[in-house]
Parts: structure tokens; sequence; C-alpha cells
């Protein structure tokens, strides 16, 4: 997959030709169920590959929570601000992103904790899968959502030739506003991914094998009272560091995911245009 570019040109019209700014959440998010081809029980490997369109392919996965108090964050990056994160990142060189947008809940309540899409590079593409995700407005009184989840499927069911070609680690960036809960059960796992041998993980373990292909970020919103206790961000720190990253508006989450990415690329020196600002698309600085 991965095939098409994006520019923000397309993405505006076809924002406007599906008349975003003016449907609710639910009009746009339209799934009622888990959609079939996003299921990751049917899933082996989703690929970034090279190509001649896009030669030196970057991936990048972001975890969208799909619980009851996270909605707008989907919703959001759809009417507003997809363009903060492709369109940033091709304006600063990155010419060749590839992103995959998961669904992810919580898997001792929903019914489909973790829904997988494609990586995409075109605008059409992105937004297929994007708003294909259910919103299922599930979670429970668990003290944490499946944010683990990303890491199992990055790390098992990913092949992506910027690590396997170049070294060049991936990304993935979850988004939420709890607690990662402490382990996947065996199970689980079976139940939710084509494994049938598989054995229960901590969050810590299943982590440290995503790490070894990813870079990994967790954006934690700060957007009503109890997302901004101590109590729901912790364990956050110890697992990541300061790739926890707290965020206040969450209309600026597409803008810190094109920040970090950028200046990850920096300080590697991997193919950044040397410009002394960075604006997105919709005029806002990039802070690096």
């Amino acid at each position: 997959m991965g095939n098409g570019h994006y520019t923000n040109e397309a993405y505006i019209a076809l924002r406007t030709r599906k008349s975003y700014s003016s449907k609710t959440r639910k009009q746009i998010f339209e799934s009622r169920q888990l959609d079939t081809e996003m299921d990751p029980r049917r899933i082996q490997i989703r690929e970034s590959r090279d190509s001649t369109e896009h030669p030196e392919s970057l991936a990048i996965i972001i975890g969208l929570d799909v619980t009851g108090s996270m909605g707008f964050v989907p919703e959001d990056i759809v009417k507003n601000t997809l363009p903060d994160l492709m369109g940033s990142l091709i304006q600063a060189g990155v010419e060749h992103p590839q992103v995959l947008f998961l669904g992810l809940g919580d898997f001792v309540y929903d019914r489909a904790p973790l829904q997988v899409g494609q990586f995409e590079s075109s605008a059409e593409l992105l937004d297929r899968w994007l708003t294909r995700v259910y919103l299922e407005q599930g979670g429970g009184g668990n003290n944490g959502e499946s944010y683990n989840l990303a890491y199992l499927f990055a790390a098992r069911h990913t092949s992506i030739d910027c690590f396997e070609k170049r070294q060049q680690k991936g990304y993935v960036f979850t988004i939420g506003d709890e607690p990662c809960l402490g382990d996947i059960p065996g199970d689980v796992i079976r139940r939710l991914t084509p494994e049938d041998q598989a054995r229960t993980v901590s969050t810590a373990e299943i982590l440290q094998e995503a790490q070894a292909q990813y870079q990994v970020y967790h954006l934690h919103l700060l957007h009503n009272q109890a997302s901004q206790s101590e109590h729901r961000k912790a364990g956050w720190r110890d697992l990541l560091g300061q790739q926890f990253i707290e965020i206040e508006d969450y209309r600026t989450v597409a803008k810190r995911i094109a920040e970090c990415v950028i200046r990850d690329l920096e300080t590697q020196n991997r193919c950044i245009k040397s410009t002394d600002q960075k604006l997105t698309p919709n005029g806002e600085e990039i802070i690096l």
C-alpha cells in the first residue's frame, strides 16, 4: 500500500466534497461495528514499502483512543488538522510518510479494542481508513486503556522498509487520557490476532519489542479535570521518559506528531530541509 501522493489541496478538496465541516461526528464515522478490513484477526502483516513513487518511505503509526471520552480527536483530525501532520512533514522534507491509523479501546470491555488500517500516503486513502474507524465509545472502570495493543501490532505484525533497508526507525504515536494497562494476557492476544500460541506479555516487554523498530511516543491529553490528575498519567514516564508528552490543546495533536518526527530526524541529520522557521499548513509555527 502507500500509493499516491498527499497534497493539502487534494485533502481540502476532499474535505469540501464530503462536507465534513457541516457533519456531526456520527455522520463522518459511519461504522457501527468493526470493519472487516480492519479486523486484526485477519491481518498477518501490514507493510510500509519503498516504491518508484516513494523511494524512501517512512512508516508512522497513529493509535487513536476510541473509548467514550476521546472521539473528538479523530473528528478534529478529519475536519481540521490532517494537513498539520502530512503537510508539515512534507514541507520539512519528509517527502514519503506512510501513515497507518489504529483504533484503540479496552480489551477488557470492548468488542473492537484493536482496529487496523493500512500504511497510506494519499489524501483519499488516509481519509478512507481514518473514517472507517469504529468509534465504539466503550472502555470501563479498570484504570487504563489498551494502548499496548499498538505496540503489539507494530512489533509483530508490521514490516517496514525504512528500518529493514535503511535502519531508520518508524514512529508509533498513541493518543489518550488514561494509564496503559499493565499487560496483554495471552488469551487476549490469541483472540485479537492470528497468533495461536501467544503467552502473556507485560506492557514493558511488548514496548521493548516495538522499540526495536520504532520510536514510540504517547500524547496524553489534558482536556478535562480527570485527565489532568497524576493518577491518569501514572506509569507513562517510567515507560517512555521524555517521549511521554502532555498536550493541553487537542487541536495541536497532529502538529505535535509532526514536530516529534521532524525533531527526531533532525537529530539524525536525515532528509530535513534547513529552514529557520517551519509552519504548519494552518500557519502555526512548528516548535523544534
